[in-house]
């Protein structure tokens, strides 16, 4: 489908209901009670979290700016905490919105970054240094990184695992 005749982004979380929790602690029992009575789902959930998460540095991009060029390693993710953005392989193009992951997979695969993605509007996103988020995955419980690993290539669309996951 042509971008141009899209209603809407391909993926986004709607930030009317994440903003409506305020500043609440995330991991607080009224955040809690929160999220229950605004019915948020797990990703906006999990955007809220990150959205009030400060030792996650913030980054902004203007309208125009390059996020990720393909090809390029992916040295940085970044989750999307508001505006929207286009990503392009070639042969496929999306508009993606708040609650978007840009390169984490690729990253933590020690793979390029998959689609080249630039700013349509003003965005803010906070950053995820790859080399940190590799060594977290190597140090967690066995079975939890192999849900990752078998997200990673779910994901990217591997047919095996990649030498930096093994």
């Amino acid at each position: 489908m042509d971008s141009n005749t899209r209603n809407g982004p391909d993926f986004s979380i709607d930030l009317a209901k994440v903003k409506a929790l305020g500043i609440a602690n995330p991991l607080s029992q009224q955040a809690l009670q929160l999220y229950d009575q605004n019915a948020l789902s797990a990703a906006e959930r999990l955007l809220f979290c990150i959205w009030r998460n400060n030792t996650l540095e913030s980054r902004a991009f203007k309208a125009g700016d390059s996020i990720a060029h393909s090809g390029d390693r992916a040295l940085d993710a970044y989750i999307v905490v508001s505006g929207e953005m286009h990503a392009s392989d070639g042969k496929n193009s999306y508009v993606l919105g708040p609650g978007s992951v840009i390169g984490l997979a690729e990253g933590l695969a020690d793979l390029p970054y998959h689609f080249t993605v630039i700013a349509n509007t003003t965005v803010t996103a906070r950053l995820i240094p790859v080399d940190k988020a590799r060594r977290e995955l190597l140090r967690i419980n066995a079975g939890l990184r192999g849900i990752c690993r078998s997200a990673i290539v779910r994901t990217l669309g591997l047919s095996q695992i990649p030498e930096s996951l093994q």
